[in-house]
C-alpha cells in the first residue's frame, strides 16, 4: 500500500527535531518527492527510500525553504551514477527559478549530468499532474500572497483513500474544493500572517472540506508551545495532530 512520509515539518526555521518542510509519496520500489527542503537524499534514506526509487519531484512554490535542497538532490543522484531522467514539476515561476538555481551551481551544463525533465503545471483547479502506480496526483492553485503556489491531492484508486497537502496558503475556497471528502488534510499552520494560515484557520478549512483527520505542518518550532498550537485547531471536530518528521500516513 502506498503512503505519505513527512520528511520535514517546520516552517522556515528548523530545530533539532523538525527540519524544513518536505514529504514523499512512497510505494514498493518507487517514490515521488514533494518539496525539497533540507538534504532530501539523507531524509529519504532515513525513511528507507532508496535513491534509485525516486521517480519524480514536485515543487509547490518557489520560496527558499521549499526548494533549497534541489541542487544537492540533483548533484547526489548524478554522483551516484543515475542516468535515467528525473521529472521535476511545479508552477512556471518555480520551475524557472529552479533551473536558474541549478545553473548557479553549474549543474545544468555538464554533458554527463542526468537528464532533467521540466514540467510547468498550469494554474487551474484540479489539474492532473501525474498518475503513478495507481495513485493520481492533482494540483490546485492556492492563496500564498502573489506567489504561484499549488496544493496537492493524492488519491489511491485502489483503496479510494485521499490525502491533501495544502502547501503554503491562506484559507481559500479552492483548497476546500480540492480537499473535499479527503481522509486526511495536511495543512500548513505558520500562524496569522499574510499568505499563511493559523491553526484555527486550518481547522476551519478542514471542517468545510469534510475531511476525516487534520495534521498541521509548516508550523513555528521556536518560541511556540506546540501543544497549544495543536489545541488552537480544536474547531475541527475530528482528530488533530501535529505532523512530525518521520510520520507515515497510509494511502
Amino acid at each position: 500500500m502506498p503512503d505519505l512520509i513527512i520528511l520535514g515539518s517546520a516552517a522556515s526555521v528548523p530545530n533539532a527535531q523538525h527540519d524544513t518542510v518536505g514529504l514523499a509519496l512512497r510505494g514498493p520500489g518507487w517514490a515521488v518527492l514533494i518539496d525539497c527542503g533540507g538534504s532530501p537524499l539523507y531524509k529519504l534514506a532515513r525513511a528507507g527510500v532508496a535513491m534509485e526509487d525516486i521517480r519524480a519531484a514536485i515543487l509547490t512554490h518557489r520560496h527558499a525553504d521549499h526548494i533549497y535542497g534541489l541542487p544537492m538532490l540533483v548533484q547526489g543522484l548524478w554522483l551516484a551514477g543515475r542516468e535515467s531522467p528525473l521529472p521535476i514539476y511545479g508552477p512556471r515561476e518555480t520551475v524557472d527559478l529552479a533551473q536558474e538555481l541549478l545553473q548557479l551551481f553549474g549543474l545544468s551544463e555538464r554533458e554527463e549530468m542526468l537528464p532533467l525533465e521540466w514540467h510547468r503545471i498550469p494554474l487551474r483547479e484540479g489539474r492532473q499532474v501525474l498518475t503513478i502506480e495507481g495513485v493520481q496526483i492533482n494540483a490546485t492553485p492556492v492563496a500564498h500572497r502573489s506567489v504561484q503556489t499549488l496544493a496537492l491531492r493524492f488519491e489511491n484508486k485502489a483503496s479510494g483513500r485521499a490525502i491533501v497537502y495544502s502547501a503554503d496558503t491562506e484559507p481559500c475556497a479552492a483548497l476546500v474544493h480540492l480537499a473535499a471528502g479527503a481522509d486526511l488534510l495536511i495543512h500548513e499552520a505558520t500562524g496569522k500572517h499574510e499568505g499563511h494560515s493559523s491553526p484555527a484557520e486550518a481547522a476551519e478549512v478542514a471542517r468545510q472540506a469534510g475531511v476525516e483527520r487534520l495534521a498541521l505542518i509548516h508550523y513555528p518550532v521556536h518560541g511556540s508551545s506546540l501543544a497549544s498550537w495543536r489545541s488552537a485547531a480544536a474547531g475541527f471536530p475530528g482528530p488533530v495532530t501535529l505532523a512530525r518528521d518521520g510520520d507515515v500516513y497510509p494511502l
